[in-house]
């Protein structure tokens, strides 16, 4: 009868470690499968420690060039002019209400494009005149629907530094003198912009790159994200907790990412990217991640979540690129995924990644091209699993961190709004329902600007170019009614070079590459042939 108890928890352990490896496999992707030198150990896992490798120095100076022509339909309007007329937005700010007099927003149809310069480019599904304002219902707009022909250049080396006291010297902070070059068109209103930018210091531009603690709540997960410049590099933070009917989680992430160069050029005729070139140099970093969940009650556990967390620095590209609302974005994303098949059960794990190195790629549709040279590595730190009876399975995938370049991405920012959000939500959802059809309005209250999904539940990315690294680990564990109860943990640790198709204009093919892998696969105690031959067909 043992034999025959022990066949049957064996089997039932392999069906949630299988399910486990499989989504190693999803990693941080849903649509294509995403300190000073040394980081304290105060604040980490004894994993935590370690050196940064030297760099190469960086260029001084950003600089960047958009010689481009806009398509037909596209209206742009100068900042000033956009930040004063938009009186309200909508929670996802895929509505904005503009004040009735602008004669840029009485004059948008649905299919035109709208770019606000420096803070966003929309795709106009509708628009229409009411009592409030000018509605104008809003989605995310790929650059090509924006340019019609034209060249893109932008060169940025983003170096962290710690916010000096209330009169810092000039350039002491992101070398701003060197990020606002002028471009040879000295009388340009781009440059302009650049010296407004300059002449609000650099306290103002430091708040507007460094988020602060970001904040969403996703399927009862509270996650908090949260980079904190340092010499050389910033901390990055990320902490999520749940607590709900006996289940108990804490998940957290601590490393940094040192100074890193980032190159890109874009080439577009006829509204098809023909070329997109993207470089991202001296990468350096580390993270360390740790989970402890448990929990005292009976029942399955194996809701998914998949959480993107909002980008905790923020570099402004638009000085360098004409006003088009270029932001470099470093963002996280977590994967989470438990297999918990009854009560009084408990894991927890930590693990780290290192990395170091340059990349280069281009992407062309249905291919992408890399060369450079990328080391990094992954460690297993200490794991745990107690469950009396049933099996236990538990898988994360962190994408952190992820660097992004987007376009216009929910980039309002402040706003002296005269309308509240409810009443801009309530304007839209009428004007929705009337003017879009079924399919467009489930689109538009769903996913909108791809910001509730951008919010909630995804871990794809629409970058127009993208460098993530990602560390997933998958345990399993067969429970104590086993005969030898036996546990097995899988280490994926994959950097990832890509471009997000929707942005790019491209809609061919894979558009991501993987540029490093490496695997690592620990049986407690050695040699159990049930855990070894998890995954096994």
């Amino acid at each position: 009868m043992k034999k025959v108890e022990n066949r049957q928890v064996g089997k039932h352990t392999a069906i949630v470690a299988a399910l486990s490896l499989l989504l190693t496999g999803i990693g941080c992707s849903k649509k294509n499968g995403q300190s000073t030198a040394q980081t304290s150990t105060a604040n980490v896992s004894p994993l935590a420690a370690t050196t940064a490798v030297p760099q190469q120095p960086l260029p001084s100076q950003g600089s960047g060039y958009a010689h481009v022509t806009y398509r037909p339909n596209v209206h742009v309007m100068e900042e000033d002019e956009g930040m004063r007329a938009i009186i309200g937005v909508s929670t996802y700010e895929n509505a904005l209400l503009f004040d009735p007099s602008n004669a840029t927003a009485r004059a948008l149809r649905a299919g035109d494009v709208l770019m606000i310069k420096n803070r966003i480019v929309r795709k106009v599904l509708a628009a229409e005149q009411t009592m409030d304002g000018v509605i104008v219902l809003t989605e995310q707009a790929a650059l090509t629907d924006l340019v019609q022909d034209g060249d893109i250049h932008i060169a940025m080396p983003v170096r962290f530094g710690q916010m000096q006291a209330e009169a810092p010297e000039p350039g002491s902070f992101w070398s701003l003198d060197g990020l606002f070059v002028e471009p040879a068109y000295a009388q340009s209103p781009e440059n302009a912009m650049a010296q407004k930018a300059r002449d609000q210091g650099t306290k103002d531009f430091y708040g507007n790159v460094f988020k602060g603690v970001q904040k969403v709540l996703v399927d009862d997960w509270d996650t908090t994200y949260q980079a904190t410049p340092g010499e050389g590099k910033t901390d990055l933070n990320i902490t999520l907790k749940k607590e709900i009917g006996g289940f108990v989680a804490l998940i957290t992430g601590q490393g940094y990412i040192s100074n890193f160069g980032f190159e890109s050029d874009i080439g577009i005729q006829q509204s098809t990217v023909q070329k997109m070139e993207t470089a991202f140099k001296n990468l350096n970093g580390v993270m360390n991640f740790q989970w402890s969940v448990a929990t005292n009650s009976a029942g399955v556990r194996a809701d998914e979540s998949r959480i993107k967390l909002p980008g905790a620095v923020d570099v402004p590209l638009a000085p360098l690129t004409g006003g088009i609302p270029f932001n470099l974005e470093v963002s996280a994303a977590i994967l989470i995924h438990p297999a918990i098949t009854g009560g009084s059960e408990y894991t927890k794990g930590q693990f780290r990644i290192t990395y170091d190195g340059y990349q280069h790629f281009r992407v062309k549709p249905g291919n992408v091209d890399s060369d450079g040279n990328l080391t990094g590595d992954i460690q297993m730190g200490d794991h745990q699993e107690l469950s009396p009876t049933a099996p236990l399975g538990m898988v994360i995938a962190f994408c952190a961190p992820r660097i992004e370049l987007s376009v216009g991405l929910n980039k309002i920012g402040k706003l002296d709004a005269q309308k509240a959000v409810d009443i801009v939500d309530k304007i839209a959802d009428q004007v929705a329902k009337r003017l879009l059809s079924p399919e467009q309005y489930q689109n538009f209250q769903q996913n909108g600007l791809h910001l509730s999904k951008l919010l909630k539940q995804t871990l794809s990315t629409d970058a127009a170019a993208y460098f993530q690294t990602i560390g997933t680990s998958a345990s399993s564990f067969s429970g104590n009614s086993a005969i030898t109860p036996c546990s097995r943990y899988d280490l994926t640790f994959l950097a990832q070079v890509g471009a997000g198709a929707e942005l790019a204009g491209i809609s061919l093919g894979k558009l991501n590459k993987d540029i490093l892998k490496k695997t690592q696969t620990k049986v407690d105690p050695p040699g159990m042939k049930l855990c070894e031959d998890i995954g096994k067909s």
